[in-house]
């Protein structure tokens, strides 16, 4: 099976503590004493020895990323099917964050550790012209992807006609044209359309809403990025609605 591999401290620690299938611990020869007794005291539990190499070497197997000296290597990170995070859902009030061509890992990265902060049941990725579970994702999302269920589907369209098949209320975050979040009364079902970086949610998806949001800035800004618009709408919504 293909590999991948997670960087960082907070990641590494993050992935260790979840049930990721990890192969390998490698740490840098000459890591700070107190950084290596917590990643040892944590890989422990996994019965995993650190193993030791040169900051060269894990500069390669990082492709460059700032690994801070530790970087373990897992299993290929698999996706849940549709049918799995609809399953697995059994929360009264529910949010499942879908991101239409979201093309940065950092952004993936970033949705994901807010998603999986303010108790979002899952996260939809379209499996073309999106950026996927790459180890860059993974750094950024300070191990939430390792905890948070992503789905990856052909055709968003179609995964949001299902939602709604299921009782999910399909909303998207639009420069223009909506609700202020707190005017909206979010219902017990909710997916959270989150548009690419340059042009937003796409015209076709923007067809299949039922409701359409926007948050108010000061005139001297031109927009949010896109991976900060996501955390005020899911603290809005997940916090004011106390799901937990």
């Amino acid at each position: 099976m293909d590999n991948t591999v997670i960087y960082g401290v907070n990641p590494v620690i993050e992935a260790l503590c979840s049930d990721i299938n990890i192969e390998a611990v490698y740490v840098a020869i000459g890591l700070r004493s107190a950084t290596r007794r917590e990643i040892e005291r944590v890989a422990r539990h996994r019965n995993l020895r650190l193993l030791k190499t040169s900051k060269k070497e894990l500069d390669g197997m990082a492709a460059g990323g700032v690994h801070q000296g530790v970087v373990a290597v897992c299993e290929k990170s698999h996706y849940i099917s549709f049918e799995e995070l609809i399953e697995i859902e059994k929360k009264p009030k529910t949010v499942i964050l879908v991101l239409d061509e979201i093309q940065d890992p950092r952004n993936l990265g970033a949705l994901a550790r807010s998603a999986l902060a303010f108790g979002v049941s899952g996260m939809i990725i379209p499996a073309r012209r999106a950026a996927g579970i790459t180890p860059g994702a993974q750094k950024s999302s300070a191990g939430a992807l390792a905890k948070l269920p992503v789905v990856r589907v052909k055709n968003l369209s179609t995964a949001l006609e299902k939602l709604k098949k299921k009782g999910f209320w399909v909303t998207g975050a639009v420069l223009e044209g909506g609700q202020a979040p707190w005017e909206f009364d979010p219902s017990d079902k909710i997916a959270l359309v989150m548009g690419s970086e340059g042009t937003g949610v796409r015209r076709g998806i923007e067809k299949i809403l039922d409701y359409r949001v926007n948050i108010p800035i000061s005139e001297e800004s031109d927009s949010l990025n896109v991976s900060v618009a996501g955390a005020v709408l899911l603290y809005e919504w997940l916090v004011r609605t106390k799901i937990s």
